[in-house]
Order: C-alpha cells, then sequence, then structure tokens
C-alpha cells in the first residue's frame, strides 16, 4: 500500500515540499528583534514602517501559498480518484499546510531596502503509524458504511477487494489521518530564513535563491 502511494505521489510532492517551508497559520508575533547593518541608516520611523510592510507582505503572500496549496491537492485528488492512496496521502498534505505555524524571531537589514527575516517554523509532529490506535474505529466506520465486517475482507476475492473495498477503507483511513493531524499537540521546530527586498517602493518576499 505505501509502495504504491510513494510511486504515485511524485508531482504533488514537488509541488507541496516548495511551500513546506514558507506556508504557516497566520499567528504573528511583534516580540522579534530587529538589527540594522552598522552602515544603514534608517530612520526610526521609516524602520518602524518597513517592519509593519514586511509583516503584511509576509502575511498576504503565506495565506496566498495555503490556499493555492491546498487547491492544488483538491484538484490532484480528484482528477486522479483511481489512484488508490492519492486521498489518504494527499489529506495528511493538506492537514501539514493548515496546521503549520511561525514566528518572525528577527529581521535584519542588510541595507534600506533589503532584509533577512529569521523564522521559526512548527509542524505537525507524529510517528510513522498515522493511523496507531484507531483499528477499532476504521472497523466500525467500514461496518456502518458497508454492512460488512472487516473480517469479511479475508473472503473476499482480490479483484472484489481492490475493486469494491479498498476504496471504501482508504477513504475511512484519509478522514482518521485528516482529524488526527488537526488535534495534533506536539511540533517539531525549524528555523529558516526568507528574504525581503523593496522594489519600487513595496516590500516583496523573495523565495528564490
Amino acid at each position: 500500500f505505501f509502495v504504491i502511494i510513494d510511486k504515485e505521489k511524485g508531482d504533488l510532492m514537488k509541488k507541496i515540499l516548495i511551500l513546506f517551508l514558507i506556508v504557516a497559520s497566520l499567528v504573528f508575533s511583534s516580540n522579534y528583534k530587529v538589527e540594522v547593518k552598522p552602515n544603514i541608516k534608517i530612520q526610526k520611523m521609516e524602520l518602524e514602517q518597513n517592519n509593519l510592510e514586511i509583516e503584511k507582505t509576509f502575511a498576504e503572500m503565506t495565506k496566498k501559498e495555503i490556499s493555492n496549496g491546498i487547491k492544488e491537492i483538491d484538484q490532484q485528488i480528484n482528477s486522479e480518484k483511481e489512484v488508490i492512496g492519492i486521498k489518504f496521502f494527499g489529506e495528511i498534505l493538506k492537514g501539514y499546510l493548515k496546521n503549520m505555524k511561525y514566528e518572525i524571531k528577527k529581521i535584519e537589514y542588510t541595507s534600506s531596502s533589503k532584509a533577512n527575516l529569521t523564522v521559526n517554523l512548527k509542524f505537525p509532529k507524529f510517528n510513522n503509524d498515522i493511523i496507531d490506535g484507531k483499528q477499532e474505529k476504521i472497523n466500525k466506520l467500514f461496518e456502518k458504511r458497508t454492512g460488512k465486517s472487516i473480517e469479511y475482507l479475508s473472503k473476499a476475492s482480490s479483484e472484489e477487494f481492490q475493486k469494491k473495498w479498498l476504496p471504501v477503507l482508504m477513504d475511512i483511513i484519509s478522514e482518521i489521518a485528516s482529524e488526527k493531524i488537526n488535534n495534533i499537540k506536539e511540533f517539531e521546530e525549524k528555523e529558516t530564513v526568507v528574504k525581503a527586498e523593496k522594489i519600487n517602493g513595496k516590500w516583496d518576499i523573495i523565495t528564490k535563491n
């Protein structure tokens, strides 16, 4: 099952990885450090205005990236419904996108129009067995939706299982995986740096090197 997912996830995974280091739940904190290189002269009022504009620009960018990322995953799921495991994998990625959080730790001005943003990124932490301890719930939901007990699957032919029961089972597992991710309280942390640049009087976040 997981081998099948691994083979099918290629293009989707590449797109999501681009978002991974920049998306977040939009939670800001003004308790970050602001540093200006010694040879750079910026008036205090201008500095404060720059900080506000950078925060706003970063918020707009991340909100857009999250929205686009989730839409892209949904489109991929809908266009490849016949691929076993695509919904499961997609729901996990959507859960990550929706539950990632960040905090700006530092804005460092390298010139009057350029700055480095040090961002603390938090993302859901869970072990590899995303459905650990949920077997009983899976069994009950499967029986409720199909009228068949989970034990019946051992009697079904391979063709019947693949075409009739596996899609139902995968939908149930996908729902449980999504619910588990949305309720996760533990997060892993990673620090990354994003560049900001003022172009034609407007701050922009540079996501490419």
